[in-house]
């Protein structure tokens, strides 16, 4: 076979995709592991109001685990920017303006893949 035959050789092509999306696939996990190990740290102060498994033990907390990730963004920069003002408000605005945007998005991954976990 010439090069070219051989490159477009249906085994290779198809032996190419296979290792080819093992090695992102491994890659990608390993990332969203440490991601949520990362968040995990990060939620540790969250956790007293919130659970530590994400479901809290106090009437006026909402559970967080589970929740949708982009959910879970929009409330932390809402209590940040001000525009969450009822109940807790006050509590949330302080405990989120310490919170970077990579803090909010890693803790918002954790809460959102807590019960997921293989």
């Amino acid at each position: 076979m010439s090069l070219i035959q051989d490159r477009w050789n249906p085994k290779t092509l198809f032996t190419s995709l296979v290792v080819t999306t093992a090695l992102f696939s491994s890659a990608h996990a390993s990332s969203s592991d440490e991601q949520f190990e990362i968040g995990k740290q990060k939620a540790k102060v969250c956790m007293t109001c919130h659970g530590e498994d994400g479901i809290s033990t106090q009437e006026p907390y909402p559970n967080l685990r589970g929740q949708k990730m982009g959910y879970l963004i929009s409330s932390l920069k809402d209590y940040q920017t001000r525009e969450r003002t009822s109940g807790l408000a006050v509590l949330m605005q302080q405990q989120a303006d310490a919170l970077s945007d990579q803090d909010i998005e890693d803790i918002s991954y954790f809460y959102s893949q807590l019960g997921n976990e293989k």
